[in-house]
């Protein structure tokens, strides 16, 4: 069978998070790494979708071109997919010259056939730089969930599409002014033409589909379909192949879902083979899964389905949209565009790419939103991933390496347990299975841990240590067994974690690629005889709350730039700040609007406490601290150095622990000489001067000597 895996373009604006990877790479990766361990014939596509408007935002802030962030960011994200352990055939990006070629080519054939006609819209025209704004140039309230920070093209929150004019107080991301309405010619596409034949669609076989999914498209269904604009008033992206329109783009999302096919046509191209796509888009057996966020679902279950139907009704649609839910942190909803998540980068330059591909499927939103939380991710790895599965393998390889001459011990004679044992192997293959054919991958986990559960319970049954000195070959036939649950432990864990099974594969003294493995090959015996190679186990312990000597660890303080602020609603004494930390955005809420105006506020480099615990003040939320002295006359922020990059780091290491308020009171910063700023750890230990490249950080206003930094 033909199995298309097709992963959601991650924006290249900015890093990803955990959530955007349990969403889309992750289990997208899982599950072709089965299908192609069952024998299917498997392409996984995908790429970053270089064309979005939040790059174009992140571009203007910075003052540079769309395609330097783009290629900044397109370059990161082919790192983490990598570093993740996450195996597309091919990661491209929808800036390439033949991706921009097929799109104008289906563009053209779709209004040819009269599924794309012209029209003219009203959009939102700032009058500040007087030019047509982009649906995400424009904010606001949601008008159906109430999300005070909707964008104009979707709620983010309730995953609505949006109309910048629908939202609730719209603004101007940039100037924060009032857009006016203005009339401007566009393309439009005829997505009403569609209907019916969607919500026949919709009625077929769907059984394997999420509810969620399924009720999400059909109230979309329901509802009635309107024809939708795909011409954007932009600069930045694909060229309408239309004269008249040069100074339009194709909307975004109308050309990055076409990159599943030109991605196709692209991996065929590369090998030579022109036309070899059509084997996988015009194969009626053929599987096409998406692996995608629920803020997607109607692009995938509505539009490209739609697309596709104008274009060649006889093009396979989508098999499955196994679509999750959110992975939430303190509560709301990982998202890039507001800085708040837990970072790939970070967690990548921390801990061993299975763990973290453990954690995000052990809490994968398949169903409903789930929470991310460092102590979870701590207690899972040490509980389970370490005690059970990294445990149970370890204690069987060391045993035999030890006791039978580093060999796998021959089974001589095999009791009632030691069969029951054989028997548990093949259920817990068939139950891993049978959970990812319908994609439930946090279950298909569960089962194959159950399995090292299994084996330590028979390891503890059979007590090796005491039938060693009893009986030598009732012991090794109990060893052996083991290690045969182990062979097939790293057999069915290697497409939820790569790494670790390749590692336990050659441990038991394989020389082949565990990847190349037939999944029945994880019922097939170990030779006795055969050469261990046992080395350090598996997984490593997780302490995130490791007492440090050092004072300063507890701390993750950096150079960051206001680039808004905003007085609060409902205190006279407060700003609500948006910083930009180099990396990613936040939202901080500071206690200076008496002593700093905002017209000193708006673009100035700051120190900011970034790992402080978020924080509701007058409700509205802060997460982070801006630094400032403050004596009995006056507040002073701290002021880095000039030449400081964003996100440098002045004082401990970036994503330290959560800091609790009360915990960071027992600390001090000081004014010290000359407007220089003093960290002094418990009892006095631990004095460091703030500085940035050996040039201090100072307090931006003469505060004597001594004077508190809070």
């Amino acid at each position: 069978m033909r199995i298309l895996v097709c992963v959601a373009w991650p924006y290249a604006a900015g890093p990803r998070h955990l959530g955007h990877a349990v969403s889309t790479f992750i289990p997208a990766d899982i599950v072709a790494r089965y299908h192609r361990m069952i024998g299917d014939e498997v392409l996984m596509v995908g790429g970053t979708d270089m064309h979005g408007t939040p790059t174009m935002v992140l571009a203007d802030e910075e003052g540079v071109a769309p395609s330097v962030i783009a290629e900044r960011y397109h370059a990161l994200h082919a790192k983490n997919i990598e570093q993740l352990g996450v195996q597309y055939d091919l990661y491209w990006n929808t800036a390439d010259p033949h991706h921009k070629e097929w799109v104008q080519e289906i563009f053209l054939a779709l209004k040819e056939k009269g599924h794309i006609y012209e029209g003219t819209m009203v959009s939102p025209f700032c009058v500040t730089d007087q030019r047509f704004l982009p649906d995400r140039y424009v904010e606001g309230i949601c008008p159906h969930c109430g999300f005070p920070r909707a964008r104009g093209d979707q709620c983010e929150n309730c995953g609505r599409i949006l109309d910048p004019f629908e939202l609730k107080e719209p603004r101007c991301r940039i100037h924060g002014t009032t857009p006016i309405p203005k009339e401007t010619k566009h393309f439009f596409f005829r997505l009403s033409a569609f209907e019916k034949p969607l919500a026949a669609w919709a009625e077929d076989d769907k059984e394997h589909w999420r509810h969620h999914v399924l009720t999400f498209m059909r109230s979309w269904l329901r509802e009635g379909l309107k024809d939708r604009p795909i011409t954007r008033d932009l600069d930045w992206g694909i060229e309408v192949p239309v004269p008249g329109y040069e100074s339009k783009r194709i909307y975004v999302w109308f050309e990055a879902v076409m990159g599943y096919l030109t991605a196709t046509k692209e991996w065929y191209r590369r090998r030579n083979r022109p036309e070899g796509w059509r084997d996988f888009w015009y194969d009626p057996k053929a599987r096409h899964y998406y692996f995608i966020g629920k803020d997607n679902i109607v692009f995938h279950t509505i539009i490209w389905p739609a697309i596709l139907m104008g274009y060649d009704r006889k093009m396979d649609l989508p098999y499955d949209v196994p679509a999750t839910q959110y992975l939430n942190i303190s509560g709301e909803k990982m998202s890039a565009g507001r800085g708040k998540g837990a970072w790939l980068p970070d967690l990548l330059e921390r801990f061993d790419p299975d763990q973290i591909r453990y954690y995000g499927i052990a809490t994968m939103p398949e169903t409903k939103d789930t929470d991310f939380e460092w102590e979870d991710f701590e207690r899972r790895n040490n509980n389970e991933l370490l005690a059970i599965y990294g445990n149970f393998v370890h204690r069987a390889l060391t045993f035999a390496d030890k006791n039978f001459a580093h060999e796998v011990p021959p089974a001589t004679f095999l009791d009632a347990t030691d069969k029951a044992m054989v028997r548990a192997i093949e259920q817990q293959v068939g139950k891993v299975a049978q959970n990812l054919e319908y994609v439930h991958i946090k279950d298909a986990m569960k089962e194959a841990i159950q399995l090292a559960r299994l084996g330590n319970q028979y390891v503890d049954q059979k007590a090796p240590w005491n039938l060693l000195k009893t009986d030598r070959a009732a012991c090794a036939t109990a060893i052996h067994v083991a290690l045969r649950v182990s062979r097939a432990l790293a057999i069915i864990m290697a497409p939820f974690l790569p790494r670790s099974s390749s590692r336990l594969w050659h441990a038991l003294g394989h020389d082949s690629d565990v990847h190349a493995e037939r999944w029945n090959q994880a019922l097939d015996d170990l030779p006795a005889g055969q050469k261990l190679r046992v080395g350090k186990p598996l997984f490593a312990k997780i302490d995130l709350r490791e007492p440090s000597e050092d004072p300063t660890a507890r701390f993750d303080v950096r150079v960051a730039r206001i680039v808004d602020v905003k007085e609060h609603p409902n205190a006279d004494k407060l700003y609500v700040l948006q910083i930009d930390m180099g990396d990613e955005r936040r939202q901080v809420v500071a206690g200076i609007r008496k002593d700093y105006p905002i017209d000193r506020l708006r673009g100035r480099n700051v120190v900011v406490l970034a790992n402080l615990e978020p924080a509701k003040l007058r409700g509205i939320e802060s997460r982070g601290m801006l630094l400032a002295g403050e004596d009995e006359t006056a507040v002073g922020l701290l002021i880095p150095p000039e030449d400081a990059p964003l996100g440098s780091q002045i004082l401990g290491a970036k994503g330290a622990p959560t800091l609790p308020f009360s915990e960071f009171q027992k600390y001090k910063f000081q004014v010290g000489p000359d407007g220089t700023v003093v960290f002094r750890g418990l009892g006095g230990e631990a004095q460091v001067t703030l500085s940035v490249d050996g040039k201090p950080v100072r307090v931006d206003k003469g505060l004597k000597e001594g004077t508190w930094v809070h």
